[in-house]
């Protein structure tokens, strides 16, 4: 039959890997490849979406270990 347009990997309690194969992708109607690109599309502002909340996760992280230390010059009394 030839090569295949994608093919799905998963092996059981693991995730789905669905791989397209680009140049096969020329062959299908016009609204199925669109289709695919905007899910490509989604599938990016999703991960866009897990980095940035995991950079925000690490932000204040940070902060919450910095509390209790004071930076900068401290006042002390002399008398």
């Amino acid at each position: 039959m030839g090569e295949r347009i994608f093919e799905v990997e998963h092996e059981p309690g693991e995730e789905y890997v669905l791989r397209f194969r680009p140049h096969r992708l020329r062959w299908l109607p016009e609204e199925t490849r669109s289709h695919v690109y905007e899910a490509r599309k989604e599938m990016l502002l999703a991960l866009r979406s897990i980095v940035d909340r995991a950079i925000e996760h690490v932000e204040e992280r940070e902060k919450g270990a910095g509390k209790g230390k004071k930076k900068g010059r401290t006042k002390i009394e002399i008398e």
